[in-house]
């Protein structure tokens, strides 16, 4: 749980700054609770695993459905859901997020807060993925294939007549294992594994990194409580930790809430490395909330709907 505060500055400098890796999709919470544990999910548990390490998708998980609002006018939505067939588990997941920015913004890759800002050119960014799992000698194996895009002003313009979309892809593909350790679960994932993809005539890195986690769960009295942590090594050199707590009480079999907070080490000092959320959960129906904050007191808020 590691992260410095940053100072505020003006949306004019949030709006210009870039990030050395793309599509944006890939750096992204894919849900809420993912986003309250400072996005600590290489050893997660719920459907959207699938983002973070395919080794820990499990066809028990059930569906989820996440809508998210970004600062002034973004929006986003992610969904995953996983199958047993024979011997193997398939998973499948999509996000993306839809935003605007000042004409004048021309700096590419997006850094992650951008979505928190507005303006008038609408930029777009996704990631679609599909996944298998296997478990073998008493360790899980999986490996997923992905689809990302950004869709982003080609050129700063001052004009409101014309803005014309550069659009930048890549095919990547993720692996993954995990195992119980002591009393959690242990998670390894190299992930955005390909290569640079072209954007206004500018070859751009994918975001490959390897990254370690582990998780647990335990009882105290009539709470349970569990840890998500994560440490992730990118190719150029940054590194992170993440980690988070959830605090949840039951007064009846099925029926439960939750508490989450979390930290990281942000991409850019334009992110806050804090998280918070919550949940409800009544039998088979789970109502998530997180938030991460930015500087300019902008706020990303998701909610997410699971059915197990």
């Amino acid at each position: 749980m590691l992260g410095i505060l940053a100072l505020a500055v003006p949306h004019s400098a949030r709006a210009q700054q870039s990030y050395p890796a793309g599509p944006l999709a890939l750096l992204l919470p894919t849900s809420a609770r993912s986003a309250a544990l400072g996005n600590a999910g290489v050893a997660g548990r719920d459907e959207y695993a699938v983002f973070s390490n395919p080794a820990q998708i499990s066809a028990t998980n059930g569906f989820g459905v996440t809508v998210g609002t970004f600062g002034d006018d973004g929006r986003g939505f992610s969904a995953a859901s996983a199958a047993a067939m024979g011997p193997m588990t398939y998973g499948w997941g999509v996000s993306f997020a839809d935003f605007s920015a000042p004409r004048t913004a021309t700096g590419y890759p997006i850094a992650p807060a951008m979505i928190s800002g507005s303006g008038d050119a609408d930029q777009f960014s996704m990631v679609a993925l599909v996944a298998g799992q296997m478990t073998w000698k008493g360790f899980r194996i999986g490996a997923a294939g992905k689809y990302a895009q950004d869709i982003v002003p080609r050129e700063a313009s001052t004009s409101s007549l014309l803005v014309l979309p550069s659009r930048g892809s890549a095919w990547l593909v993720d692996l993954g294992t995990s195992h119980p350790l002591w009393t959690g679960v242990a998670g390894l994932s190299l992930q955005n594994i390909g290569h640079p993809y072209v954007m206004r005539g500018q070859r751009v890195s994918v975001p490959t990194q390897l990254a370690l986690g582990w998780t647990a769960n335990k009882s105290w009295g009539g709470f349970d409580y569990g840890y998500a942590t994560q440490l992730t090594a990118r190719r150029d050199g940054w590194v992170s930790a993440a980690g988070g707590m959830e605090i949840s009480w039951g007064w009846i079999e099925g029926f439960g809430v939750a508490a989450r907070a979390g930290a990281r080490r942000t991409e850019t000092a334009d992110e806050r490395p804090v998280g918070a959320g919550f949940s409800f959960t009544a039998d088979r129906l789970v109502l998530d909330y997180g938030a991460t904050f930015y500087t300019g007191n902008a706020m990303a808020h998701r909610l997410t709907v699971r059915w197990r």
